[in-house]
C-alpha cells in the first residue's frame, strides 16, 4: 500500500538531511572520516556527530519501508542511499555492525543496490551521480 502523502515523507527526509546539526556532522565526516569519528571518546562531539548521521539514516530507512514500489523508485532518485552507506560503513562497523546499529539502513541499502542494477537506476550507479542528490553544504 503506498504512502498516502508521499510528498510529505520526502519533505521530512529532505529536512532531516538539511538540518544544521546533520550538515555540520557531514562536514566533520568529510574532514575527519567516519572511522576516526567512531573511534573518538564516548561523549565526544565527533562520536555524537557520527551517531547522529547513522541514526538519521536509520530513521530514513524506517520511513522508506512504507513506500510502494513505484514510490520507492522515485525516492531512490532523490536519496543517495548507497553513497551514504559507503561513507558511514566504517563507523557502523566500528560501533557494532549494521545488524546491531542500523539494520533498517542496511536493508534499505540492499534494496537500493537492486535499484542501481536496474535500468531505472543506471544513471545513479556512480558515487558522483549520487552526490548530486546528497544535499551537502
Amino acid at each position: 500500500m503506498p504512502v498516502k502523502d508521499y510528498e510529505a515523507l520526502v519533505n521530512v527526509v529532505t529536512q532531516l538531511r538539511l538540518n544544521p546539526a546533520y550538515q555540520a556532522a557531514e562536514a566533520m565526516r568529510r574532514r575527519s572520516g567516519a572511522a576516526a569519528m567512531a573511534a573518538a571518546p564516548l561523549g565526544s562531539a565527533e562520536q555524537g556527530a557520527i551517531l547522529l548521521m547513522i541514526g538519521t539514516w536509520e530513521r530514513i530507512a524506517l520511513m522508506a519501508k512504507a513506500l510502494s514500489a513505484s514510490q520507492r523508485q522515485t525516492f531512490y532518485r532523490l536519496t543517495p542511499v548507497s553513497l551514504m552507506m559507503n561513507a558511514l560503513r566504517p563507523a557502523i562497523d566500528a560501533l557494532g555492525g549494521a545488524e546491531n546499529l542500523s539494520p533498517e539502513f542496511a536493508q534499505l541499502n540492499k534494496s537500493y543496490d537492486s535499484f542501481l542494477k536496474s535500468s531505472a537506476g543506471a544513471q545513479f550507479r556512480s558515487g558522483a551521480a549520487q552526490a548530486v542528490t546528497a544535499l551537502f553544504a
